[in-house]
């Protein structure tokens, strides 16, 4: 394949990409954003780009999770050809990547940063502009209004853009994976916090095809599990999700919920388990903690409605991990996916366990025909509009636009 995709025109070295970003496969603990990047580069890499990665070797919240046994060393298991940096402070600040993103760049066409306020994030964009090198940043959700309120507060956060302005005025773009994220930025241009004109770039997040040739569609049995799947973290906003199975559970006793992701809040999780005890859900809630590839897809598959109960998402790559399996969606407005009740594959509703506990209820009543059109309807849309061929290329046709951009100003 050309670097332009077109197979009749001249064949050119296939378009070097370099990855920056604070943590990466298998750094399960840091949830959806490090799989979905994860995925990505596995796609570029098919698709005949020369792919690299330059991470730290943090692999969870906290200083004392570390991926030992690929620290400080450039690795190619794992099908894309990555550097582990070692981390020296904090939870993942690894300073030997300044040497290592210098020499990088040198053989870099485009560099494509995840994150933002990380230390690791602002030496790639740092570095970027410093060596000339076309630079598109995904901050995901970084900017967006919930994000920008926590931790230290948006008046810190924008005083820190601020300062950041002229490296992100250089920026080749932005990426962002959802519409909700997109106006975000767009918010943040128009009240002076962030330079114009940036390109955007929506491409979202999905799953690969292999993940629709699942042929095992047996009739879900037991109980209906409802599922949450993510971080046992604040912006996940569990709190709702146990108030809707209390709410749900009075129209229907049976019902149970499963909460699978790493908890590394202890006091967050001890809150939630003991809201669980006062609501008298002790036996009707699971906490499976982190769980492997094959125990998600398990759960996905056998669960009957997933919920999204998030305070924010710029995407929620869970939502087409569970659509992918047929399992329909439940998902709070303050998340981006409007589109459920579109597509007649799920609900988005107002945070409230009134509203979610109805939304649920209406699925959960439908007929064995309309549960299978249901199914069918999830696949479809996955596999129309969020498998990695067709959203890599979209975001590769981004690359190359910037390219064009950047060599044009370079001669002007």
């Amino acid at each position: 394949m050309s670097r332009h995709g077109d197979a009749d025109s001249p064949r050119l070295p296939p378009l070097r990409v370099l990855h920056v970003v604070p943590s990466f496969y298998p750094a399960h603990g840091y949830g959806g954003p490090v799989s979905a990047l994860y995925e990505l580069c596995l796609a570029q890499v098919a698709a005949g780009l020369d792919v690299r990665v330059l991470t730290s070797a943090a692999s969870g919240p906290g200083t004392s999770s570390r991926l030992t046994e690929l620290s400080g060393r450039w690795v190619t298991q794992f099908g894309v050809k990555t550097f582990y940096a070692p981390v020296r402070l904090g939870e993942d600040l690894a300073p030997s990547l300044l040497w290592h993103v210098a020499t990088q760049l040198r053989s870099t066409d485009l560099l494509h940063v995840s994150g933002l306020w990380s230390p690791t994030s602002l030496l790639g964009i740092g570095l970027g502009r410093l060596l000339g090198k076309p630079t598109i940043v995904a901050p995901h959700g970084a900017l967006m209004p919930w994000a920008l309120d926590s931790g230290r507060g948006r008046t810190r956060k924008l005083q820190v853009l601020h300062a950041l302005r002229p490296l992100l005025r250089r920026l080749a773009g932005w990426h962002v994976s959802s519409a909700a994220e997109a106006q975000g930025l767009a918010e943040l241009v128009a009240q002076g916090h962030l330079p114009s004109p940036v390109p955007i770039c929506q491409v979202e997040h999905g799953v690969r095809p292999s993940a629709l040739s699942v042929t095992d569609v047996s009739e879900k049995t037991g109980p209906a599990r409802m599922l949450v799947l993510g971080r046992v973290h604040p912006v996940k906003n569990l709190e709702l999700a146990l108030s809707s199975l209390a709410a749900l559970r009075k129209e229907r006793p049976e019902v149970t919920l499963q909460i699978a992701g790493p908890a590394t809040d202890r006091d967050y999780l001890a809150k939630l388990q003991a809201q669980a005890d006062s609501l008298g859900l002790k036996d009707a809630v699971q906490w499976l903690g982190l769980v492997g590839p094959a125990e998600k897809a398990r759960l996905l598959a056998q669960g009957a409605v997933l919920w999204l109960c998030s305070h924010m998402e710029s995407f929620g790559v869970v939502v087409i991990e569970a659509l992918a399996a047929g399992t329909p969606v439940v998902a709070v407005t303050a998340t981006p996916w409007s589109e459920l009740p579109r597509q007649a594959v799920g609900h988005h509703v107002a945070p409230s366990p009134v509203a979610i506990a109805a939304a649920t209820l209406r699925l959960l009543e439908q007929s064995p025909t309309e549960r299978e059109q249901q199914r069918l309807r999830c696949r479809r849309l996955v596999a129309e509009r969020y498998t990695w061929p067709v959203l890599e290329a979209r975001l590769r046709a981004f690359y190359l636009q910037a390219l064009v951009s950047d060599s044009r100003t370079s001669t002007s």
